[in-house]
């Protein structure tokens, strides 16, 4: 019996997975992550195809979840920082992703909230994995 409940406990430790499922999944791309809070005040993106610059990811509590340390190898991360909105609710849409001979182009747009939503100031971000090396272009 005792090997029974020790042979079930080992199972159950190796198949729990250390990362969290990504917020939307295509072939092509993941949205990893996305808050309304915790991005800069101003909007930007940041392309992400280094090592270095992917270890960033790695310490941030909350985007460590959602990434390995192997991602690196065989992708590149576009982080999104929507800057300072006066609500609740900003999102985002990757309207395409285009896999040319040479780079990959990514369309991202901007969805604006619909009904009532809370009135306070965030700055929303995201984190869209692509799961490719080839560099990217952002429309």
């Amino acid at each position: 019996m005792k090997k029974i409940i020790i042979t079930f406990l080992i199972f159950t430790l190796f198949s729990c997975g250390s990362t969290k499922p990504p917020m939307l999944s295509k072939p092509n791309y993941d949205v990893l992550f996305g808050s309304d809070y915790g991005g800069a005040s101003f909007q930007f993106y940041e392309i992400i195809t280094e090592e270095k610059e992917f270890n960033m990811l790695l310490k941030d509590k909350m985007i460590k979840p959602y990434v390995k340390k192997e991602d690196i190898e065989t992708c590149n991360f576009i982080l999104v920082n929507m800057g300072e909105k006066k609500q609740e609710g900003y999102t985002l849409e990757v309207k395409s992703i285009d896999e040319l001979t040479d780079k990959i182009v990514v369309s991202i747009k901007e969805i604006e909230p619909k009904g009532a939503v809370k009135t306070n100031t965030t700055n929303p971000c995201y984190v869209i994995k692509i799961k490719s090396k080839k560099m990217i272009e952002i429309k």
